[in-house]
C-alpha cells in the first residue's frame, strides 16, 4: 500500500515547515481572506469574549482615584534683616525634601490627624464600599480587650425593631443589641451611635454593614504604597504631592493633611533649633547671674568697709593689659564649656541636641571643624531614622551608617579633646601672665589692689552675662522671625473620576488585544493549513510532473450521495466542468477505439465515484456508450447513486456466479450503463487479480466506446492499483479544502517509481466563489494545452450579482 509509506506527522511538519519559510515569498492572499471567512465565527467570538472580559474588569475593579497637590517650596528668617546675623540652618535640596514628604514619619503624622481610627464600610457581593466620612452611623470604642480584633471586619445586622446582630471571626451574637446602648463582646466594648436609624433599618440583607479597627502601621504602608511626590519645576522649587487610593475623599484629605504636616513640622524642626539654643544659653546666663552678684556684693562691701572709692593711683597700663589677659581667660573659658557641653552630648547620644549647638560655635575658631563634622553625623543620622521606617536595626544599610556614625563620633571626639588641650596650653599661658601682674600688683597698697581685684572681678562677669544676654535676644528674635515660605499653592480638590480603570481605554485596549489574538489565530491556521486548495498547488508540489484534467466545482446543495448532477443542468458550472475534463482527455489518448477510465484517490471521501458517475454522464452525452464498473468493493456506492439493488455485481461475475449481460444495468441516461458491486466479498484484492477480470473487460469493449472504473483509494489498499496498470486514462481524484498535501506524493510516486506516465489529477469540490477574493486557481493544465474556464449560465451569473451586494 502506497500510504503506508508516508509518516503523517513528519508530512505535516515538512508542510508548515515549508509553508513558513514561503511565507513571505509565496503568500496566498486569496487563501487567507478565505481562512478568515472560515474563522469568521471564532474572530467574533474572540472579540466578544475580550469584550464581556473588558466589561467585567471595568464592572468589577476597584476604582483607583488620584487625589495631588502642589506645594512651592521657600524659606525666609526675618532675624537675618533685623540682626545682620549669617544664616543659622542648612537649606535643604529638593530631594531631601521629597524624600522627607514621602517618609513614613510624616505619613504617620498625617495618619494620626485623620479620622481613621475606624473605617466603616458597606458590604457588596464582590466589591465593598468604604464610607469614609459618610457613615449613617458610629462606633465608640469605650475598651479593646483582645488585640487579635483590629484589622479584623465586625459585621452588623441591623433588625427590626431596631435591634443589632454582630458577628467576627468565630464570635456570632447569642441575644440582640440595640443602638446607643453598650454593646460588651469577648474581644471589644463599643457604642454604636446613629442620628438616621429609619436608613439603618431599610436594608434587606444581613451583614450589609461592618466596620474595622485600623491598625496604624498597616494604614502607614498602605499609604506610602500609594503616596507619591516628584518635581514639577525645580527652577520655581515647586513639587507635586499625589496619592493613588480606592477612596476618593480619604485620598483627597490624605494628601492636603500630608501637606500641612509637611509645613508645620519644617517650622518646628527649624524654631525648634532655637529653642534648644536658648535653653543652654539660659542655663549659662543663671550661672553667672550667680557669679556677677557675688562680685557685686563683695565690691561693695569693701567699699563700704573700708571707704575706697577709686583706684586711680594704680597704673593704667597695668590694669589695662591684665583686663585684656582676663577677658581672654574669659573668652577661653567659654569655649571649654561650650566643649565640655558638646562631648557630654555626644557621650550621652543625644544627637539632636548635638547639632543644634551648632549655631552657637558661631565666630569661635574651631567652628568649621566642629560644625562640618556634626553636619555629616546629623546627615548620616536622618539617613539610619529614614532606613529604620522601612526595615529593622539588623539591616545592613543600619549597620554600616552605625558603623560611619562610630567612626565619625569617635573623630568628633578626639577633635574635641585636642582642642581642650589647646585651649588648656593658652589658659596656662594667660594665667602665668595674671600671676606675674599679681605679684607687680601685691607691691600696691593692700586697699588699692583689693579694690581693684573686686572690681576686676566685677567686670569680668558684667561683660560674659551682657554677652549672654546679647546671644539670647538675637536667638529670641531668630526664632521669632522664622517663618517657613513653604506653601501650598494649590490644594488637593475632589477627584470624581478615577484613573483606573478607565473604561474607553480598556475597551479599546482589550479590543486591540482580541484583535492581535484574532490575527495570531488567523495566521496560524494559514501556516498549519495542509489541505490542497488550488491546482497552483498540485503543481508545485509535485513540480508539474503530473498533469492537470481540471477542476470540478463545490456543488453548494446537500448531496448524501454521490449522484448524477450533468443531466439535469448540462449548461451549468458543474456540467462545464466536466465537459472541460472530457476535451482534456483527447490531449491524453485521440486513438480510435474503445477506452478505459480508471479512477482512484487516496482516502475515502474525496469524490471519484462523484467524478466517475458525472464524468460517464457527459461522455455519454457525446453520442458514445459508456459504462461504469464499481470496482470499489469494501464500499460500494454505485448502486446509491443510481437508487438500484447491489445483489449482484462485479463480486458475483468475478468468482462466475453470474452472467454479464444480467449484471449490467440500464440509467435514466441514455447511453450510460452500470454495473454495481455486488455483495461485499472477503477478499478483493484476489478478485481483482482474477484473470476474469481481464475477459469482462474485453467483452465489454465490444459493446462500449468507454469504460470507466470506480477504484478503492490507493492511499488505504493496493486494490486500485491493479486498475490504474490497465487504465487508458488514470485519473486521481484531490478534493479542495479536504485531501492533504502530503496526498499529491502518493500520485506523484504512482507517475515517477510506478511509472504511470498518463496518469492525471482532477481537483473536486473547488470552492468558485473564492476566487472573488482575488484567489488565482490556476486553470492551466500539464500537458502545454490550457483551457480557459469562463462559462457561466444565468443561474450563476445572477447568483454572482447577489453574492457582490451581499458581500
Amino acid at each position: 500500500m502506497i500510504g503506508d509509506n508516508i509518516s503523517d506527522n513528519n508530512s505535516n511538519f515538512e508542510g508548515y515547515r515549508e509553508r513558513l519559510t514561503n511565507f513571505s515569498q509565496e503568500f496566498e492572499f486569496g487563501l487567507f481572506i478565505y481562512i478568515i471567512k472560515k474563522s469568521m465565527i471564532w474572530i467574533v467570538m474572540i472579540i466578544g469574549l475580550f469584550l464581556f472580559i473588558a466589561f467585567l474588569y471595568i464592572r468589577y475593579t476597584i476604582p483607583i482615584y488620584e487625589a495631588n497637590s502642589t506645594i512651592q517650596l521657600s524659606r525666609n528668617n526675618t532675624a537675618k534683616k533685623v540682626l545682620g546675623i549669617g544664616q543659622l540652618y542648612e537649606d535643604a535640596s529638593l530631594s531631601g525634601e521629597i524624600e522627607l514628604i514621602r517618609s513614613k514619619f510624616l505619613i504617620r503624622k498625617a495618619v494620626a490627624k485623620l479620622p481613621l481610627e475606624l473605617s466603616y464600610f458597606v458590604k457588596g457581593d464582590i466589591l465593598n464600599d468604604e464610607k469614609y466620612k459618610t457613615s449613617i452611623y458610629e462606633i465608640e470604642i469605650v475598651k479593646i480587650i483582645d488585640s487579635s480584633v483590629i484589622g479584623k471586619p465586625i459585621f452588623i445586622d441591623f433588625l427590626q425593631d431596631q435591634f443589632i446582630n454582630l458577628e467576627y471571626g468565630n464570635f456570632t451574637s447569642e441575644h440582640e443589641f440595640t443602638i446607643n446602648a453598650l454593646i460588651e463582646t469577648p474581644a471589644l466594648s463599643f457604642y454604636i451611635k446613629s442620628d438616621h436609624k429609619e436608613k439603618l433599618y431599610d436594608i434587606d440583607f444581613t451583614n450589609s454593614y461592618f466596620f474595622i479597627i485600623n491598625n496604624s502601621e498597616e494604614l502607614v504602608n498602605r499609604f506610602y504604597r500609594g503616596v507619591y511626590v516628584s518635581v514639577l519645576n525645580p527652577g520655581a522649587q515647586t513639587i507635586k504631592v499625589g496619592l493613588n487610593y480606592s477612596n476618593a475623599r480619604l485620598a483627597m484629605d490624605f494628601v492636603n493633611q500630608l501637606s500641612a504636616q509637611y509645613i508645620a513640622y519644617d517650622l518646628e524642626k527649624k524654631s525648634g533649633s532655637s529653642a534648644n539654643i536658648l535653653k543652654f544659653i539660659d542655663v549659662q546666663l543663671d550661672t553667672v547671674f550667680l557669679r556677677l552678684n557675688a562680685a557685686e556684693a563683695m565690691l561693695q562691701s569693701f567699699k563700704k568697709e573700708h571707704k575706697v572709692t577709686n583706684v586711680n593711683n594704680i597704673s593704667n597700663l597695668y590694669v589695662e593689659n591684665y583686663n585684656k589677659l582676663q577677658e581672654e581667660l574669659l573668652k577661653i573659658e567659654l569655649e571649654e564649656n561650650v566643649l565640655d557641653q558638646i562631648y557630654k552630648s555626644g557621650k550621652e547620644n543625644k544627637e539632636i541636641e548635638l547639632y543644634n549647638l551648632i549655631p552657637f560655635l558661631a565666630g569661635t575658631e574651631y567652628e568649621n571643624l566642629l560644625s562640618s563634622m556634626m553636619n555629616s553625623m546629623h546627615e548620616l543620622l536622618m539617613k539610619k531614622e529614614e532606613y529604620l521606617y522601612t526595615g529593622t536595626k539588623e539591616n545592613q544599610r543600619v549597620a554600616a551608617i552605625d558603623y560611619q556614625l562610630g567612626i565619625q563620633r569617635n573623630l568628633l571626639f578626639e577633635s574635641i579633646k585636642n582642642l581642650k588641650l589647646r585651649l588648656a596650653s593658652r589658659k596656662s599661658s594667660i594665667q602665668l601672665r595674671l600671676k606675674e601682674f599679681d605679684k607687680i600688683f601685691l607691691e600696691m597698697p593692700n586697699q588699692e589692689m583689693e579694690l581693684t581685684r573686686l572690681q576686676r572681678l566685677y567686670e569680668i562677669n558684667e561683660k560674659y552675662y551682657t554677652m549672654l544676654l546679647e546671644k539670647q535676644i538675637e536667638y529670641r528674635i531668630s526664632k521669632a522671625g522664622y517663618v517657613t515660605n513653604n506653601q501650598v499653592l494649590e490644594s488637593s480638590s475632589y477627584p470624581s473620576v478615577p484613573i483606573s480603570p478607565k473604561p474607553k481605554v480598556t475597551y479599546i485596549s482589550f479590543l486591540i488585544a482580541s484583535i492581535i489574538l484574532s490575527l495570531i489565530f488567523i495566521i496560524i491556521r494559514y501556516l498549519t493549513h495542509n489541505n490542497i486548495t488550488s491546482l497552483n498547488e498540485i503543481t508545485r508540489l509535485s513540480n508539474a510532473s503530473i498533469g492537470v484534467l481540471g477542476l470540478v466545482p463545490k456543488y453548494d446543495n446537500d448531496m448524501p450521495v454521490s449522484m448524477l448532477l450533468v443531466d439535469k443542468k448540462p449548461k451549468s458550472v458543474l456540467a462545464e466542468s466536466f465537459r472541460s475534463i472530457r476535451s482534456n482527455l483527447q490531449f491524453i489518448d485521440n486513438s480510435p477505439g474503445s477506452k478505459l477510465v480508471s479512477i482512484t484517490s487516496t482516502i475515502s471521501g474525496e469524490g471519484k465515484t462523484f467524478i466517475a458517475i458525472n464524468l460517464a454522464g457527459i461522455i455519454s452525452f457525446s453520442n458514445k456508450k459508456v459504462i461504469i464498473l464499481d470496482l470499489d468493493m469494501r464500499k460500494p456506492k454505485i448502486h446509491k447513486a443510481f437508487n438500484t439493488d447491489n445483489s449482484k455485481g462485479m463480486s458475483t461475475l468475478l468468482i462466475g456466479k453470474a452472467k454479464l449481460a444480467d449484471c449490467i444495468q440500464k440509467s435514466q441516461t441514455e447511453n450510460l450503463d452500470f454495473i454495481t458491486a455486488g455483495p461485499v466479498p472477503p477478499n478483493p484484492s484476489e478478485l481483482l487479480l482474477n484473470p476474469e477480470l481481464d475477459t469482462i473487460l474485453e467483452e465489454l469493449k465490444e459493446i462500449y466506446d468507454v469504460i470507466i472504473t470506480d477504484n478503492p483509494p490507493v492511499g488505504l489498499v493496493t486494490d486500485g492499483i491493479i486498475m490504474l496498470q490497465k487504465a487508458d486514462f488514470p485519473i486521481y481524484v484531490f478534493r479542495a479544502d479536504y485531501s492533504k498535501k502530503q496526498f499529491i506524493q502518493n500520485a506523484d510516486r504512482l507517475k515517477n517509481e510506478n511509472h504511470f506516465h498518463k496518469i492525471s489529477v482532477i481537483l473536486n469540490s473547488v470552492d468558485i466563489n473564492r476566487n472573488r477574493y482575488g484567489y488565482n486557481y490556476g486553470y492551466g493544465y500539464g500537458y502545454g494545452y490550457g483551457y480557459t474556464y469562463g462559462y457561466y449560465d444565468e443561474v450563476s451569473k445572477k447568483k454572482s450579482r447577489i453574492f457582490k451586494v451581499k458581500k
